[in-house]
C-alpha cells in the first residue's frame, strides 16, 4: 500500500495533465539540427521546441522532438524526456513517459525515422518515465524493455492504478547491447533518485541519459521507498563521473541538454549539499542553514535558482528542491527512515 501511495503522488500531477494537455496536442516543429562542432544545450529558463505548457495542473505535453548529436534526439513532455536513438535496422527509446503517450512519441519518432521501435530502455520504474511501455510491446512481440535489476523487481508488480510493467532483461552493474555505431552501455552505480537508476550512454553520439537523478537541474527528488537516498546521491553521481567515459552531451531525467561539464559541477553540488548537511547536523543546525551555507558559497547558482522553470510550472524551485534533501539527509543522519518529500508548502519553503 505504502509504494502504491509513493507511485501515486509521484504521478499525481502528470496524470492530471493527461487530461488537460492530450498528448501530441502541441504544435509541431521541425526538429533543430544542432552542428556537430557543437554540443547541444537547452538552455535553463527556456523552452523547448514546440513547448506548450498545460492549460491546468500538472505536466505539460509532448513537444516536438529536438536533435541531441548524432542518431541522438529527444522528446520532452508528457512526463519524463523520451531518448530516441536511431540504429541500422530500428530505434532505441530511453523511457517512455505517462501511460497513454505511446502514440505521441511515435509520431515524433516517425519524424526522423520510419525504422520500427525493437528496444526500450527504463531509466528507473517511476510510471512517468516506463507508463507507455506496454504501447510499443505491443507493436512487436520481440520488443525488449530493459532496466536494472532493482528497477525492475518494482515494476514487475502492479501497483495502484497502475499495472505490472515487466521487463524483458535486466542488469546489475553493468550492460552491452550492440555493437559498433549501435553500441548502448548501462551502467549502475548505488542508490540516488532511487535504487535502480540506470545510466544511458550511447557511445557514438558522445551523449548519456541521466534519468531522475539529474532533472531540471535541480537536487534530485529522492525516493526512499525505492530505495533512494539524499546522502547515497552524491557518492553515487561521483561514482558516474569517475566511470563514464568519452560523453560530451548529458540529456537530464525531465528538462535540460546541457554538456558534460554540467554534470561534473552537478555532482560536486550534491556532495557539498551532503557534506554541509552533515556539519550543520552534527552542529544542532537545521536544513535551511544547509541552504543558506551554500547559497552563501556562491558557487552552485546554476542549482539554486529561486523561482520556477518553464516546464515545471507545477513543481518547485531548486532552493526548495535543495531544502526537501536537506531534510531527507537529516533524516538519514539520524537513523530515521527517510519520507518522501515532493513539494513544500509556500509557508514552509526556503526563507533566508
Amino acid at each position: 500500500m505504502k509504494r502504491s501511495l509513493v507511485l501515486g503522488a509521484i504521478v499525481a500531477t502528470g496524470l492530471a495533465a493527461a487530461c488537460v494537455t492530450q498528448p501530441g496536442a502541441t504544435e509541431s516543429t521541425a526538429p533543430a539540427v544542432a552542428s556537430s562542432a557543437a554540443v547541444a544545450t537547452t538552455p535553463m529558463d527556456s523552452p523547448p521546441p514546440g513547448y506548450a505548457p498545460a492549460t491546468g495542473p500538472g505536466l505539460p505535453g509532448v513537444s516536438a522532438i529536438e536533435h541531441v548529436a548524432g542518431n541522438v534526439y529527444k522528446i520532452f513532455g508528457g512526463g519524463g524526456n523520451t531518448l530516441v536513438f536511431v540504429m541500422t535496422d530500428g530505434v532505441a527509446l530511453v523511457d517512455t513517459k505517462l501511460p497513454n503517450f505511446g502514440e505521441a512519441i511515435l509520431a515524433e519518432v516517425r519524424k526522423v525515422t520510419d525504422l520500427p521501435v525493437t528496444t526500450v530502455i527504463n531509466t528507473h520504474s517511476h510510471p512517468d518515465h516506463v507508463g507507455s511501455n506496454q504501447f510499443f510491446k505491443d507493436q512487436g512481440p520481440t520488443v525488449a524493455v530493459i532496466a536494472q535489476a532493482n528497477s525492475a523487481g518494482r515494476m514487475a508488480q502492479a501497483s495502484g492504478p497502475f499495472p505490472a510493467n515487466p521487463a524483458t532483461r535486466t542488469f546489475d552493474d553493468h550492460l552491452t547491447l550492440g555493437s559498433g555505431a549501435d553500441r548502448i552501455e548501462l551502467h549502475y552505480y548505488g542508490p540516488g533518485h532511487t535504487n535502480g537508476d540506470a545510466f544511458v550512454v550511447i557511445p557514438a553520439a558522445r551523449t548519456v541519459m541521466l534519468g531522475d537523478i539529474m532533472a531540471w537541474s535541480m537536487a534530485p527528488l529522492i525516493d526512499p521507498n525505492s530505495g533512494g537516498s539524499a546522502l547515497g546521491a552524491a557518492e553515487t553521481l561521483q561514482k558516474a563521473v569517475a566511470g563514464i567515459k568519452g560523453v560530451d552531451t548529458i540529456v537530464e531525467g525531465h528538462g535540460y541538454i546541457n554538456p558534460w561539464s554540467r554534470f561534473v559541477d552537478f555532482a560536486n553540488f550534491n556532495t557539498a549539499l551532503a557534506d554541509e548537511a552533515r556539519k550543520v547536523q552534527a552542529a544542532g543546525g537545521e536544513p535551511k542553514d544547509v541552504v543558506t551555507n551554500l547559497i552563501a558559497s556562491g558557487k552552485w547558482a546554476t542549482f539554486l535558482k529561486d523561482h520556477t522553470l518553464i516546464g515545471l510550472e507545477y513543481g518547485s524551485t531548486g532552493r526548495n528542491r535543495a531544502l526537501i534533501n536537506a531534510m531527507v539527509a537529516f533524516q538519514e543522519l539520524r537513523g530515521e527512515t527517510p519520507t518522501l518529500l515532493m513539494n513544500l508548502p509556500p509557508d514552509q519553503g526556503y526563507k533566508p
